[in-house]
């Protein structure tokens, strides 16, 4: 024992003999049990016994709890030694807390019922599985519109020492990254770090790569999209001069690559084609809506719209008169050429970013979605024209919510929707075929229980809820060969060509899971026709919700006024005065829409049908406090080429930097040399078109200038949020451009 431990003991048996000797003190002193002089005896050494003992005795304590936390941590460390080979580690996420630990010897609901399911051969499991636990590699496509080829070829030459570096590179863990894969098909790269991993790394090279995504992404000049996500706009093909419809849009990654593809020759805006991206929720079409905006003026082809997609008006009908329908067909003529139909779904095959839902997974959420899916799929035929191409994508591996709803549609259609073999198209991009046979099953405590026939989910034993999710349209389609009849007639096979359907799984190419299928509108969708009700119709007074935002044309007064202002000639009034159109009667901002939109959106009999969140690009907007319309930067790359020399005005490389680097700020007039102050005093205060004098050389000149009624220039670039680093980027990029003319 130590001497410390002795001392201890010495003043606790003291401390006790002092306790024996008050307790003796207390009998003395007492009679019947009531104390005579009313209180209690204590004396000053008996408590400072007491004090010193309890001390001692929290010090033993604490000494020996130690001791037990070193013996339990040793007991742990071994314990985690022991579990780390029985666990297996889930990616980092920006998700919300979730257990990130499976247990080896414990299968998960996913696992049980995909595996029943066959989706992969037994023989690729253990990749299927290793892959969706591990991360999602970073993938991005750059933009493919004509007007942007510059600055993606900047772009490119600014990252090739990270995109074609040879070098070993390792994350922070000291793990190999490998090289960046060139995805030609997307005009893309996938990288061989995940998001998070890229997000957080202390490496400087990593650090860099960051940033330069980040930077491209708000300027347009590149777009991060999953590989499984570029797919169903790929295979669409879409032309400049197609209507295109994105029923189920938001987060917007497809809308952006059909608006590319529209304007993938020729100037942002000319295509005569539109998209129309919409998206049931308002709030999550204003995300839509800014990421759409770093496309800048080709966004004048693009309409955003909020509807539940099943129920997503034809603008081809009237509004009062009777509508056309298809020739020898149930439903009006269709009004898109192609249509991108991703649907609301399970989302399994996101495991790898989203790897909170290996605790959640159940197959009732694939249940529950199948009849939404199958409504919107049948609502995406009816307004698609003959001749035209729709794609139905899921990013689930559940047979539910992919061959069931597209063997029910073709079914339904009754022969005017045919699959087609997308094989050809994408011929790099390895995929597995759709599935022809699966089962209907559903977990009951981590048992599979098995409905082999529809009428089984019916049975009595079936909870009633559980029961109301089946639906017929979930199980294989009853098919047939093509056989000979008895005297000698083919009789045509019924078998749905569901092999043509494509599945990507994640361990073919470091994706993720994804389902998609081209189908091809070739005849008019059969049924009866509507009749005419003989009973006398009854008047009923509905109150309609008006749209929210309704474009009216601009009043031609002020037209006029804007055309006289900035020197606008004849062909201006021709071409770009009847797409001028306004959110509100007061004509505070006053935004083009190019000639598609205009014609299928808002000329079109049933246009009042559309609840329109936003659409085009501004071109002016009126002055908080000055007296006039300031024209945008981007509109001003719409209407100069209508413009004389009336509000252009030249600037030195000196005078034009003071005023790039005082973004947002005044600058006074009396700075600039004589002609130049001259020149801008000569106007009335308003937004002038400023170039660079002796030519503007390959510079991304001209840009909009405001001259105040303080007698100042102030350069003002509007921004969406999320998009604060496009002007910062791109005034960054004028200066470092006339730096450099000095010294060449």
């Amino acid at each position: 024992e130590s001497d410390e431990g002795r001392r201890a003991r010495a003043d606790v048996d003291a401390s006790r003999r002092d306790d024996a000797m008050q307790h003796d003190a207390w009998n003395d002193d007492t009679i019947g049990g009531a104390s005579v002089s009313g209180k209690r005896s204590r004396s000053k050494r008996m408590v400072r016994a007491r004090k010193r003992a309890r001390a001692l005795e929290a010090a033993a304590k604490a000494t020996r709890n130690d001791d037990d936390a070193d013996d339990a941590g040793r007991r742990n460390s071994a314990n985690e030694a022991t579990t780390t080979t029985e666990t297996i580690m889930l990616p980092r996420t920006s998700a919300p807390w979730f257990s990130r630990t499976l247990s080896v010897h414990e299968e998960t609901s996913f696992e049980t019922y995909y595996r029943r399911q066959g989706i992969v051969d037994e023989g690729e499991w253990r990749d299927f599985l290793r892959y969706l636990r591990s991360p999602l590699p970073v993938t991005f496509r750059m933009n493919v519109m004509a007007s942007r080829r510059e600055e993606v070829r900047e772009a490119l030459n600014v990252a090739k020492h990270f995109l074609q570096n040879a070098r070993e590179t390792r994350d922070d863990r000291g793990r190999l990254i490998p090289p960046p894969t060139r995805l030609p098909w997307c005009d893309g790269w996938q990288l061989g770090v995940d998001k998070m991993s890229l997000k957080f790394s202390r490496n400087p090279m990593l650090r860099d790569l960051q940033r330069w995504l980040v930077k491209c992404n708000n300027t347009g000049v590149l777009t991060r999209q999953a590989v499984d996500s570029m797919v169903p706009a790929a295979i669409l093909q879409v032309e400049p001069h197609h209507r295109v419809l994105d029923l189920c849009a938001s987060p917007g990654s497809k809308t952006t690559q059909a608006l590319e593809a529209l304007n993938v020759n020729g100037e942002e805006g000319s295509a005569s084609g539109c998209v129309i991206a919409n998206d049931i929720n308002p709030m999550r079409c204003y995300f839509l809506v800014r990421r759409c905006a770093a496309l800048r003026n080709a966004t004048a082809n693009l309409m955003v719209t909020t509807h539940q997609a099943q129920w997503y008006p034809n603008i081809n009908v009237p509004t009062t008169d009777k509508a056309l329908t298809e020739r020898g067909g149930r439903y009006p003529e269709g009004s898109y050429d192609r249509i991108i139909c991703d649907v609301p779904c399970s989302g399994d095959g996101t495991l790898r970013k989203n790897p909170q839902i290996w605790s959640e997974w159940r197959p009732e959420f694939a249940m529950g979605l199948h009849k939404l899916q199958l409504r919107i799929a049948q609502r995406g035929a009816a307004l698609l024209n003959v001749g035209g191409y729709m794609v139905y994508s899921t990013c689930s591996f559940n047979p539910v919510e992919n061959e069931a709803v597209v063997a029910e549609l073709i079914k339904r259609c009754g022969g005017a929707l045919e699959i087609v073999d997308a094989s050809d198209r994408i011929p790099e991009l390895l995929r597995r075929p759709g599935i022809s046979t699966w089962n209907v099953m559903t977990m009951v405590e981590g048992n599979v229980v098995e409905y082999p026939k529809y009428e089984d989910s019916q049975a009595s034993t079936v909870p009633i809820g559980l029961k109301r999710k089946f639906a017929k349209s979930m199980w294989p389609p009853a098919q047939s060969l093509a056989r000979m009849g008895h005297l000698g007639k083919r009789i045509k096979s019924t078998a749905i060509p569901l092999q043509h359907c494509m599945r990507l799984v994640p361990h073919l190419q470091d994706m993720g899971g994804f389902f998609a299928v081209l189908l091809k509108k070739v005849a008019p969708i059969p049924g009866p026709q509507a009749k005419e009700s003989t009973a006398e119709k009854v008047d009923r007074a509905y109150e309609r919700t008006e749209p929210k935002h309704v474009y009216s044309k601009v009043s031609s007064t002020l037209v006029k006024k804007l055309a006289k202002e900035f020197g606008l000639g004849d062909k201006f009034s021709e071409k770009i005065a009847p797409c001028l159109y306004a959110r509100s009667n007061q004509q505070k901002s006053i935004v083009y829409i190019a000639e598609g939109v205009k014609k299928h959106c808002i000329d079109s009999p049933g246009a009042k049908r559309m609840s329109c969140v936003w659409s085009g690009v501004k071109i002016w907007e009126q002055s908080e406090r000055d007296d006039f319309y300031m024209l945008t930067q981007d509109g001003m790359h719409i209407i100069e080429p209508f413009m004389n020399t009336k509000r252009k005005i030249e600037l030195s490389r000196s005078e034009l930097k003071k005023v790039l680097e005082a973004l947002g700020r005044e600058v006074p007039v009396d700075l600039f040399a004589p002609n130049s102050r001259a020149a801008i005093r000569a106007l009335s205060p308003g937004s002038l078109v400023v170039s660079l004098k002796g030519g503007n050389r390959t510079l991304n000149l001209p840009i909009v200038i405001n001259y105040t009624a303080n007698d100042a220039l102030k350069l003002i670039w509007r921004f969406r949020k999320g998009l604060e680093q496009a002007p910062k980027v791109q005034i960054r990029s004028l200066l470092t451009a006339l730096d450099a003319l000095v010294q060449t």
